[in-house]
C-alpha cells in the first residue's frame, strides 16, 4: 500500500536521485525543505532494512542531500595539500573505517614483497593518510574524486564502504590463511616477508613449529622467538616513560647534563606501541662520544639488559648531498645506536609528578630550548669536587654520591677514544658478532623468567648539531618523513635527512636549534608531533 507523500505516517523516502530537491520537484514540491523533516534515503538504506530484517537507524552514507548542503560542502579535493608533510593529521580522524581497510590492503601488498607490490602499498598508504588528514566524515565519492593520491582501486574500496559498509576484497584477504600466517611470523622479531614466506613453504603454521624448527643463528630470531609473547604484547605508555626513566638515570650516571627524548608513536600521542625508541645528547658536541659504551655497561651491571647490538655511527658530511637511492642503506640513518630487549617489571609504579619525567616530549618548544640552554650553561660551569684518593670527579645526584670519570680523561680534544674506552667499543663488538649477544641461552633465560617482561628498545645517540633534524626524524609518521624528504627534493632543490638539511641553491647545510626551525627551513607550516600521524 503506497501513501501519499503528505501522509503523516511517511517517514522515510527512498530514492535513486542524488539530492532531495530533485525528488521535491519529482514529487511536485517546491523544495526538498517542504519534505517536512522526512528523511530523504538512498536505495541501499533500504536494502540494508531487507537484510536486518527491520527498519535501521539512517547512517550518514545513507542519506541524499540536499543540493544546498552540497553548496555548503564543497569537494574536500579543493583543499588537500599534496604532501603529506604539508598536512594537519590527527591522531584521532573521522575516517577510520576506509583507513583500516585501505591499511589492510597495504599491509598485504607489503608482504608479497616485490616491486610492484611496493608501489601498491606505497598507493594505499598515501590514499589512508588523505584521509586521515580530511575534517570531516567522507559521506560519498565525489569529494575526493579529483584527489591525486586516491587512485582507482582505493576509490573503488571506499565506494564499496560506503554502499555496504565493508569491502569484500578487504573480507577476503582477511580470510586468506597465507596472510594471516604472514603477518603471525613477520611479527617475530627479526623475521621479515622472505624469511616467512620460507617458513610457510615449509608447511609451518605456528610460533611452536617455528620455534621447534627454526635453526637460525641471528640473535634477535633466537630472542624473538624465546620471548615472542612478551614483545608482541603492547608496550603501555606508562612502560615507555618507566624506561625512560630507568635509562636517564643511568645516563645521568655517565653522562650529567644530557637530554633524552622518547620519540615515535608515544611522542605523537599514541598510547601503546611495538617498542620503545630514545633519542639521546648531549648540548656540547663531544661530549656524547663514547656515552653509548659506558651507558650500555652501566644497564648491563643492573641486570636490565637481555640482548641486543650495538651499532657504531656510520656518518661523514658527504651524506648530506649524497643520492641516498644509490646506498645500500637508502633512507636509513647513519646514527651510532643500540637495538635491544631489556626487562622491565611487570607491576609498574610511576608516580604522576612531572617533576619525576622528561622536562618535555616536545622538545621543539621553548621551554625545551630554555632547559638544553640551562644544561649546556651548567655542564660548561660546572664545579665538581676532587676526589683526592681517585682521578676522577664526584657530585650528588639525589641521594647517591656518584663517580665520574674526568672527561679530559676519556677524551682528546676532539674525538679519539682512549685506550679504555677502546676496551670497551672492542667488547661490544665481539658481543654484537656474537649468535646471542647477551647473557645466557634465550630458552633458558625464558625458562627461569621472573616477574618482568621483556621489551624492545632502540638507543639512538645524536650529536647536538643534528639533533633536531634526528627528532623530527624519529618522531615520524614514516609516510610523514617520506613526504618531507620528497617536497623537499622536488620543491625546494634542497635534501632532507635526519642528520640535516643541504641546500643546493645556497650551496650549505641548514642549521636548526628547535624543531620548528626545521620547518621553517623547508618553508612548511609547524606541526605539533601528535599532528604527523599520517
Amino acid at each position: 500500500m503506497f501513501s501519499s507523500v503528505q501522509s503523516s505516517s511517511v517517514t522515510h523516502i527512498v530514492t535513486e536521485f542524488d539530492n532531495a530537491d530533485a525528488v521535491a520537484r519529482k514529487l511536485g514540491l517546491e523544495s526538498a525543505r517542504c519534505l517536512n523533516q522526512r528523511q530523504v534515503v538512498k536505495l541501499q538504506w533500504f536494502a540494508d532494512c531487507i537484510r536486518a530484517g527491520c527498519i535501521v537507524p539512517v547512517d550518514e552514507h545513507h542519506k541524499v542531500k540536499s543540493g544546498e548542503n552540497n553548496q555548503v560542502a564543497p569537494p574536500v579535493s579543493a583543499r588537500i595539500p599534496d604532501y603529506a608533510c604539508q598536512r594537519h593529521t590527527p591522531l584521532q580522524h573521522h575516517n577510520t573505517k576506509f583507513t583500516d581497510a585501505l591499511e589492510i590492503l597495504e599491509k598485504y601488498a607489503d608482504l608479497r614483497y616485490d616491486d610492484q607490490d611496493y608501489s601498491r602499498a606505497l598507493a594505499f598508504r598515501r590514499a589512508s593518510c588523505v584521509l586521515k588528514s580530511l575534517s570531516r566524515p567522507l559521506s560519498r565519492l565525489s569529494e575526493i574524486q579529483n584527489v591525486t593520491h586516491i587512485g582507482s582501486h582505493s576509490q573503488k574500496v571506499i565506494q564499496e564502504i560506503l554502499e555496504d559498509g565493508t569491502s569484500e576484497e578487504v573480507e577476503k584477504i582477511c580470510a586468506d590463511p597465507w596472510f594471516q600466517k604472514m603477518k603471525l611470523f613477520t611479527a617475530i622479531f627479526g623475521i621479515g616477508p622472505a624469511r616467512a614466506k620460507e617458513f610457510i613453504a615449509k608447511g609451518w603454521s605456528s610460533i611452536q613449529e617455528v620455534r621447534d624448527g627454526c635453526t637460525s643463528s641471528d640473535w634477535r630470531i633466537q630472542w624473538g622467538l624465546a620471548f615472542h609473547e612478551d614483545l608482541t604484547t603492547p608496550v603501555t605508555r606508562a612502560e615507555a616513560d618507566y624506561i625512560l626513566g630507568v635509562v636517564r638515570r643511568h645516563v645521568d650516571r655517565v653522562l650529567p647534563g644530557a637530554v633524552m627524548e622518547l620519540t615515535g608513536g608515544f611522542r605523537r600521542g599514541k598510547q601503546t606501541g611495538h617498542d620503545v625508541d630514545i633519542l639521546i645528547m648531549h648540548p656540547l658536541e663531544n661530549k656524547i662520544i663514547g656515552a653509548l659504551p659506558r651507558l650500555l655497561q652501566s644497564l648491563q651491571s643492573h641486570d636490565i639488559v637481555l640482548c641486543g647490538r650495538h651499532e657504531r655511527s656510520t656518518y661523514h658530511e658527504e651524506l648530506l648531498t649524497q643520492n641516498t637511492k644509490l646506498s645500500p642503506r637508502g633512507q636509513l640513518d647513519h646514527f651510532e645506536k643500540w637495538i635491544g630487549i631489556i626487562k622491565v617489571p611487570n607491576k609498574i609504579r610511576i608516580k604522576n609528578d612531572q617533576s619525576d619525567k622528561t622536562s618535555s616530549h616536545q622538545l621543539g618548544n621553548n621551554k625545551c630550548n630554555t632547559d638544553m640552554k640551562e644544561n649546556k650553561d651548567k655542564c660548561e660551569n660546572r664545579n665538581f669536587q676532587s676526589d683526592k684518593n681517585t682521578d676522577s670527579c664526584k657530585r650528588d645526584v639525589g641521594n647517591e654520591s656518584v663517580l665520574y670519570q674526568r672527561q679530559e680523561d676519556t677524551l682528546d680534544s676532539g674525538s679519539a677514544i682512549s685506550d679504555s674506552l677502546e676496551d670497551v667499543w672492542e667488547s661490544l663488538d665481539k658481543a654484537s658478532s656474537s649468535s646471542s649477544p647477551s647473557h645466557g641461552n634465550p630458552r633458558e633465560v625464558k625458562a627461569s623468567q621472573g616477574d618482568w617482561i621483556a621489551r624492545r628498545v632502540d638507543l639512538i645517540i645524536s650529536p647536538f648539531s643534528q639533533f633536531f633534524y634526528a627528532l623530527v626524524g624519529w618522531t615520524g609518521s614514516k609516510q610523514f618523513n617520506r613526504d618531507a624528504r620528497t617536497y623537499a627534493e622536488r620543491e625546494m632543490n634542497m635534501k632532507l635527512s635526519s642528520h640535516g638539511l643541504y641546500d643546493f641553491n645556497q650551496g650549505k647545510q641548514l642549521v636548526a636549534s628547535s624543531e620548528r626551525e626545521v620547518f621553517d627551513n623547508l618553508k612548511l607550516p609547524y606541526f605539533e608531533p601528535q599532528d604527523r600521524n599520517c
